[in-house]
């Protein structure tokens, strides 16, 4: 083709071009869109233009294509968009000539703080056009004059409400940071807090790009952006997605591995990074983990000068270090540890912040910094430490759980007499469970060859009245913790601190609250036992008990229900075991005074059970006892006695029922202990007992009159065992035992009943004799009487009765009683049936 032939085609496709151009001034809307579209068909259809060619194009159509970016209708600016996106992108070779027309319009149209480009659609193609040169002229020098320009829209544009302009705004500002790499720094800080806006948005993946473009951004800034953007970046741990999360982390190792001046910043970005090294999501703390093994990595080696020593001789852990810990790399701890200063005030302060997400990342972040910085935290312990005593009772569980878990690392770092010195007097100041919570972490992790020396003085201090002496629900918890603490550092070297924290025990399982019973009970002395190596429990309660006992002596008379020591008391009567006999003396002089009848009422009640309960397990409590018989006779004049006397009231009619009750739990007899071994000691018991049941059994309460019952029997199988049952007793009881027969309680006349056949089995030979006539008659007529009830139970009851009455009755009074009442009763064949039995002739 010759010149002049190419120039009449140029000049023939230019003027299709331009009459095509005088559409996009139709007034249909349609005309005007379809124009592009035929504009940009033109331009397709011939491959064969030079670039010179479609400059002249350009020169020719760009007037009326550019106008049409402010077309009224959308659709036209939408074409208008695609038509000059391929002409610049995919047809005109690099040439800022083109860029000084289009760039003007980006600003008019999405780069200015009035909206002028209304629909959302057409702003996110606008951007998309502008990120399109910008990746085709990246580092190229016709980008640079352009700088401001793209600057100057990405300011507005990420600001945009519409989330897919914000999203791509984000990304088109890094990779115009990778375009012009040498000069975006020029114009990097006006763009801070533009892309700060976004950190906010609620779209995560906004968010996500916000981060990652700050971290160009802050690349190319002076150290005025990284101050400005290191707080937003700190908030944006606190999201609630992972990615985000996980992002900023990448971010705050880039800075961390590349910023020219990072090593001024280090105390602002360390937080970044280590926080997610506790993330609760694995995948979170994996990423944290394997960018900050890398930045240590990197200042270990540049810093080889400074860390040579630690280098070449301290390559092995500490000697207490535990295994399941990994300590981390050289250069990771020497950064914390150049920088906690400046960390662990901030830590101290954020930690009680109202955020609830600041407490828990601040909660993480604390333990990734005591595992760094180790022994470092030793000076700063006077700030940290109250601030850990009231995170350790956040409501959320996370921030205890990491607070506890950083506790164990100081405990396990920091030298011990350091925090002993300022824990317990906070302790003894006001004690509240958050400090020991913190106490029992820091013992925990503290090596037991260091915190030995010091566990006295820490026993001491929780066995004080004061301390332990509470009911209180979470910190009864956190004082077992301490008690569990304590016991995991313990052998048998240290039984001098046994008696404390066998007391600690005894005191939180009396006073624990209604809602600790299923989280700790008096099993707790299993523990004591395996760490001091004792036998049994009983060698527990055996050594320490005595002394407790005795410091609970103090004005047992005053002790009301909720009394701290009746409670102990009431459990060392239902515990103790064995020790209860070693200690008889103490045991009885207190019940002297807490079971005097002008005690608190609801407290001699408690006592009382607790005292029955005791004496059920005679066998056990009385096996190694000591002074038995004084505390039989100090128990019966000074106790039972007294509360067995009739008063009015209805407390003084429970206090007579609890009294039975010790009475036949006393009496009943055990398979190797039986109480009362010699007759010179029960018959003056005997003696006094006797009326004062013979009275209860006419009491008002039924089961007064049951336990009465049971108390006169037990006491005629004893005084026959001791040989000092004789007929006045029985001539004395048998009355009264006969008259609850007509008791109007069903159970009383069974119990009478039952008792009566029990009380004439074994009876003395001298109510056998003939003087007694008597009385073997009125025991017939009442109990042949009787017989005849229509209660089936009663009638087997009162036939044994008449059985063991036949053993002492002559044959002759039999047969007339018997004959006399046969004709009388209208059971005759049961009456036949047990005259059968006794073998008399009627």
């Amino acid at each position: 083709m010759s010149l002049s032939e190419g120039d009449n085609k140029l000049s023939e496709k230019i003027v299709e071009a331009k009459k095509i151009c005088y559409n996009l001034q139709s007034e249909d809307k349609r005309v005007r869109k379809q124009a592009l579209i035929d504009l940009q068909k033109c331009l397709t259809s011939h491959d064969e233009f030079t670039d010179q060619n479609l400059q002249t194009i350009f020169n020719e159509i760009h007037i009326y294509t550019l106008k049409a970016f402010r077309d009224k209708t959308e659709a036209v600016r939408s074409q208008a968009i695609k038509f000059m996106s391929f002409f610049i992108i995919d047809k005109l070779p690099k040439n800022d000539y083109y860029l000084t027309y289009i760039f003007p319009v980006f600003v008019e149209r999405i780069g200015t703080v009035e909206l002028v480009e209304e629909s959302e659609e057409i702003r996110l193609e606008l951007l998309q056009f502008m990120r399109a040169i910008i990746v085709k002229y990246a580092s190229t020098i016709q980008l640079k004059p352009f700088l401001n320009d793209c600057v100057t829209v990405l300011c507005e544009s990420v600001k945009d409400k519409h989330p897919e302009v914000k999203e791509a705004s984000c990304k088109c500002i890094t990779q115009l940071a990778n375009a012009l790499p040498r000069d975006f720094h020029m114009q990097a800080e006006s763009l801070v807090k533009p892309v700060l806006t976004a950190f906010g948005y609620q779209r995560y993946k906004i968010r996500v790009e916000a981060v990652k473009c700050m971290g160009d951004i802050v690349m190319h800034s002076s150290y005025k952006a990284l101050e400005e953007a290191s707080g937003p970046m700190a908030e944006r741990l606190f999201d609630q997605i992972p990615a985000v999360r996980q992002t900023v982390a990448q971010v705050a190792s880039r800075w961390m591995l590349e910023y020219r001046d990072r090593y001024s910043f280090f105390h602002k970005l360390l937080p970044l990074i280590l926080t997610g090294l506790n993330d609760e999501v694995e995948e979170t703390r994996a990423k944290a983990h394997q960018l900050w093994v890398v930045i240590g990595l990197q200042y270990q080696k540049e810093n080889e000068n400074d860390l040579k020593d630690e280098m070449d001789y301290l390559t092995t852990p500490p000697k207490y270090y535990p295994e399941h810990l990994e300590r981390p790399n050289l250069g990771c701890r020497a950064m914390v540890q150049r920088n906690v200063v400046k960390i662990a005030p901030a830590l101290a302060r954020e930690l009680s912040s109202w955020q609830g997400d600041v407490r828990v990342r601040c909660s993480q972040l604390l333990c990734a910094v005591a595992h760094h910085a180790e022994d470092y935290l030793t000076q700063h312990l006077q700030d940290l430490l109250p601030a850990l005593y009231i995170a350790a009772r956040d409501e959320d569980q996370r921030v205890v759980e990491n607070v506890i878990q950083g506790s164990e690392y100081i405990g396990l770092f920091v030298p011990v007499e350091t925090w002993i010195r300022l824990i317990l007097p906070a302790i003894e100041d006001g004690p509240h469970y958050g400090q020991l919570s913190i106490l029992a972490a820091l013992i925990r992790g503290a090596p037991e060859k260091y915190v030995k020396p010091n566990l006295d003085e820490i026993c001491k201090l929780l066995s004080d009245d004061n301390i332990c002496h509470s009911r209180k629900v979470k910190y009864q918890r956190e004082l077992v913790k301490c008690v569990r603490a304590l016991l995991s550092k313990c052998n048998q070297d240290s039984l001098e601190i046994g008696e404390y924290i066998f007391k600690i025990v005894v005191v939180v399982v009396s006073l624990r609250d209604a809602q600790n019973v299923e989280l700790f009970d008096i099993t707790l002395l299993n523990e004591l036992k395996d760490a001091f190596g004792f036998l049994s429990v009983t060698d527990v309660w055996s050594k320490y008990s005595s002394n407790l006992l005795k410091k609970i002596n103090c004005d047992p008379k005053s002790w009301t229900i909720a009394t701290a020591e009746r409670c102990i008391f009431e459990t060392f009567l239902l515990e103790s075991g064995e020790a209860f006999g070693e200690n008889l003396m103490v045991i009885v002089d207190i019940l002297e005074k807490t079971l005097d009848t002008e005690a608190d009422p609801e407290s001699r009640l408690k006592t009382f059970i607790a005292l029955s309960t005791a004496l059920d397990s005679k066998d056990v409590v009385f096996k190694y006892a000591t002074c038995l018989n004084e505390f039989l006779q100090r128990l019966l004049e000074n106790v039972l006695v007294p509360s067995l006397v009739w008063h009015a009231g209805l407390t003084a009619e429970a206090m007579r029922t609890m009294a039975a009750s010790c009475v036949c739990s006393a009496l009943n007899p055990g398979q190797r202990v039986d109480l009362f071994p010699e007759s010179v000691v029960f018959r003056p018991f005997l003696d006094k007992l006797v009326p004062l049941l013979l009275s209860l059994t006419e009491d008002a309460s039924g089961r007064s009159r049951l336990l009465a019952l049971d108390a006169l029997s037990l006491l005629k199988t004893t005084a026959v065992k001791r040989k000092c049952w004789e007929s006045d007793d029985l001539v004395k009881i048998y009355p009264e035992l006969v008259k609850r027969l007509d008791d109007p309680n069903d159970s009383v006349r069974i119990c009478a009943a039952k008792n009566l056949a029990l009380l004439f089995k074994d009876a003395p030979e001298e109510f056998k004799r003939e003087n007694y006539k008597g009385h073997h008659e009125l025991l017939l007529d009442m109990f042949l009487t009787h017989f005849d009830d229509d209660d089936e139970d009663l009638q087997k009851l009162i036939s044994e009765c008449l059985i063991e009455v036949s053993n002492v009755v002559s044959k002759n009074v039999l047969q007339e009683k018997f004959g006399k009442h046969k004709t009388l009763l209208r059971k005759k064949l049961a009456l036949d049936k047990l005259i059968a039995r006794i073998g008399i002739p009627v």
